[in-house]
């Protein structure tokens, strides 16, 4: 019972310091590339070693931050919450433990940041493209070609969120493979993402 109430704080200890991680890498990263938001790498991360549950807690208190500077982001919430939930469902299959496998799941969060989200403002916008870069380079000329415009914003926002998610993804797991597994074993999810036995008597807890 000790290890476990160690174990929830220092899971505890994370969230914030995830949400931090997305606000920082969102306000250096998107404004100059415009293209990779960032937002995402703390949400993935602590769901990935963490679990789902805190994963979904850090997609949450992400978006809500960010309502203060763009309220639109509010409706975003689920979908930030559901890249957390996807990566602790994700992580029990393995998928950070190769660089491969990790990066092969880039179309599912592609499709919750990219499809979902486009199709969210595609709606509020009153059926019409979004001035983003997706709708400029890809949207509003295959629509130009004939593609129905609903489709057509759809596929350019899953393209252009599947490249923003290969840079989240990676940096994942970068970091799940800089940190000790002696800290990674301790965590909740760390089983799952390491190869590393470690006996709990042996654990500094």
């Amino acid at each position: 019972m000790k290890k476990e109430r160690k174990m929830d704080k220092m899971t505890l200890l994370l969230i914030p310091l995830a949400v931090a991680i997305n606000m920082v890498c969102y306000n250096v990263i998107y404004p100059i590339t415009t293209v990779i938001l960032g937002d995402s790498i703390g949400t993935i991360l602590v769901g990935g070693i963490c679990g789902p549950i805190p994963g979904l807690i850090v997609g949450l208190l992400s978006n809500l931050v960010n309502v203060v500077k763009n309220p639109v982001m509010i409706v975003m919430a689920p979908l930030n919450m559901a890249f957390g939930l996807a990566s602790g469902l994700l992580a029990k299959k393995g998928i950070y433990k190769k660089l491969w496998k990790t990066l092969l799941t880039t179309p599912i969060y592609g499709f919750i940041g990219g499809w979902c989200s486009g199709t969210i403002i595609f709606f509020a916008m009153g059926g019409d493209f979004w001035g983003n870069m997706a709708s400029v380079l890809m949207g509003i000329p295959m629509y130009q070609a004939g593609v129905p415009k609903y489709l057509a914003m759809a596929i350019s926002s899953l393209c252009f969120d599947c490249i923003d998610k290969i840079v989240c993804l990676l940096v994942v797991f970068l970091v799940i493979k800089a940190l000790p597994d002696r800290f990674l074993i301790k965590l909740p999810y760390g089983k799952y993402v390491t190869d590393i036995k470690i006996e709990e008597n042996e654990l500094d807890i």
